[in-house]
């Protein structure tokens, strides 16, 4: 087995991984294409991402945004609107699975 490196990430949040295009699977909407975005919420892009691993992905974010609104200084609207934008792309995920 090789040497695994380790990196000091400066306490940043752990990289993500989506598909190449930045995009979920299927016909969404685009919103953002900057690179800029990508390096501030730390965004890997993968051209060949299987839909297991997208999956995988999205539940995971999902469940520590969900983990997370508690301790936040979001007002409980803003906290509904980040719960909405999770089922959107949760429904979505769904839909492409079951097509």
């Amino acid at each position: 087995m090789g040497e695994e490196t380790l990196v000091d990430d400066y306490r940043l949040i752990a990289p993500i991984t989506l598909p190449g295009n930045g995009r979920a699977p299927g016909e969404a909407k685009t919103i953002s294409e900057t690179d800029e975005y990508d390096a501030y919420f730390r965004i890997e892009h993968e051209d060949d991402m299987s839909q297991g691993a997208w999956v995988h992905t999205v539940l995971t974010i999902a469940e520590k945004v969900r983990d997370d609104l508690p301790d936040t200084s979001l007002e409980d609207g803003e906290q509904a609107q980040i719960l909405d934008g999770i089922a959107i792309i949760l429904q979505h995920t769904l839909q492409q699975m079951a097509s």
